[in-house]
């Protein structure tokens, strides 16, 4: 039978993975247009200027390198000549309840010091418990974050047989139980607990496989792109446009063609209709299928999401502030007392707490450009739980956490040098991203709804329709959503590999 090559492509949305995703298929010779609704590239991963001051609206923390590095190499470029990566030391600093804090460095000899300052045979704790993260981070790379599980029997490979009986002491438990095994100290537990937030769950219901995240931290380091993270979005838009990708801002779709259950193009706000071969939606996939698909072309229909469990959502403040904040590092974390409380007040209680636990980034630390002079740059994340939240309370909220961030982190005069303020809530990701349930970050990382479980990225339904991003496979994350680029491609070329791809093929798949 002759293949069909796609020529032309329709990509809605564009986030990270809807650039990621052009970029792959214009160097495969498709013709590839971005519909964004928004004024700007980057969804969630974006930029606010106000003032003399650039803050990154989302993502912060740049983990994973050599995830970045392999798809730039995909591409035929480096990350070197696009980005200025600079190593954290320390990666971040942590806060507990009673204002005792410590660094992280991702330096063995530095961590070991202070875990081990904090409990006796904590660094020898450390190494056995890193060294199974990195175990699994590794397992995880190879097998199954590059998998579209669309061949099961690469599940049987060697390597995931061999281990079996290793990833038997993690099964069925979460990562509270996991880390509980090697910690018998609440604050080194709070430390390496925390990194589930940024997954979308809690440290109470995730699979204890998702204690990976720890090798990041501890072996791989913290890094930065001088510039801000938005300067990853700019370097996916430069390659973009020099591959030939065509974007149109302020250009959304209320609809998706389709023609015998087969997706042809898509119908934009302003009436007017354009066609391709394929469609690739990284808009929400609750919004993609909902509300741009007729309910019986629907592969994940009201009823699916009725079931599933939302990652949080966030109160997120962009701070100017007058004078310096020497207590503050680059990342900062400030926990709550009430550890449990806090995240059962997330995810069960749906309750905003009054004293939550505080992620804090301040990238004038490390880059002067993004604050004027004098000033410094300050992002604060709040999590709380999914679903809307009037305009009044999200600012009487943002009060007092600035109030309780004052007082916590030995700046009694913080609120009175803010000479910038925006805010962003559970609302704003509604309107200005279509997020279900006005989540931040998309689908938890349950394990249900982890790997094989999580939401496919092509229709059941709709021939030559295709999902990006953060709600389908492999799921929340920069890094992760470079990589739900590759899967996409790697469906359209018909490539059943469970790992990266070595170099980028021709595209083959069947359409």
């Amino acid at each position: 039978m002759a293949i069909k090559v796609p020529r032309t492509a329709i990509i809605i949305g564009a986030g990270i993975g809807g650039l990621a995703t052009a970029n792959l298929l214009a160097k495969a010779g498709v013709a590839v247009t971005i519909y964004e609704q928004n004024e700007q590239a980057g969804g969630r991963t974006g930029l606010l200027e106000l003032d003399g001051f650039r803050f990154d609206t989302g993502p912060s923390w740049y983990l994973m390198p050599e995830i970045f590095e392999h798809y730039f190499e995909l591409l035929g470029e480096k990350v070197k000549d696009h980005l200025d990566l600079v190593r954290l030391d320390p990666g971040y600093k942590v806060t507990f309840a009673d204002a005792s804090s410590i660094k992280i460095h991702g330096k063995e000899s530095q961590d070991r010091k202070t875990f081990e300052a904090l409990q006796s045979g904590g660094a020898k704790a450390l190494d056995t418990y890193v060294e199974q993260a990195g175990y699994i981070y590794d397992l995880a790379t190879k097998h199954f974050l590059y998998n579209n599980f669309n061949k099961p029997s690469k599940l049987l490979h060697k390597d995931i047989l061999k281990a079996g009986p290793r990833m038997a002491a993690v099964a069925g438990k979460t990562i509270d139980d996991n880390i509980k095994k090697y910690f018998d100290n609440q604050k080194l537990q709070q430390v390496l607990e925390y990194p589930a937030v940024f997954l979308g769950t809690s440290p109470f219901k995730a699979p204890a496989i998702y204690s990976l995240m720890s090798y990041l931290d501890f072996k791989q380091g913290v890094f930065y792109p001088q510039g801000g993270m938005y300067t990853i979005i700019e370097a996916l838009v430069s390659i973009g446009k020099k591959l030939g990708v065509t974007y149109e801002f302020g250009s959304g779709v209320d609809q998706i063609i389709t023609k015998n259950s087969k997706a042809i193009g898509v119908r934009k706000q302003d009436g007017t209709k354009a066609y391709a071969d394929i469609v690739i939606s990284n808009a929400d996939l609750h919004f993609t299928e909902t509300k741009l698909l007729p309910q019986h072309l629907q592969t994940y229909p009201e009823k699916y999401w009725q079931k599933k469990v939302a990652g949080p959502s966030a109160i997120l403040m962009y701070l100017g502030i007058k004078g310096s904040l020497p207590n503050f590092e680059h990342h900062n974390l400030f926990f709550a007392d009430d550890w449990r409380g806090n995240f059962e007040a997330i995810f069960d209680t749906k309750e905003w707490a009054k004293t939550a636990s505080l992620y804090v980034c301040k990238p004038s630390q490390t880059d002067p450009t993004v604050a004027p002079k004098g000033m410094e740059n300050v992002f604060v994340l709040v999590p709380g739980p999914a679903g809307e939240l009037s305009q009044d309370r999200l600012e009487t909220l943002a009060d007092g956490y600035i109030k309780h961030l004052a007082k916590i982190s030995g700046v009694p005069d913080l609120a009175e040098r803010i000479v910038v303020k925006r805010l962003f809530g559970p609302n704003d990701f509604t309107n200005q991203f279509n997020a279900w349930q006005g989540t931040a970050l998309g689908m938890s990382h349950t394990l249900r709804q982890s790997a094989m479980f999580r939401p496919k990225n092509v229709s059941k339904k709709v021939k030559n329709l295709y999902y990006v991003g953060g709600n389908t496979v492999p799921g929340i994350g920069l890094p992760m959503c470079l990589i739900g680029a590759e899967l996409v491609y790697k469906r359209l070329c018909g490539d059943k590999t469970s790992g990266p791809l070595p170099v980028l093929p021709g595209l083959r798949g069947e359409l």
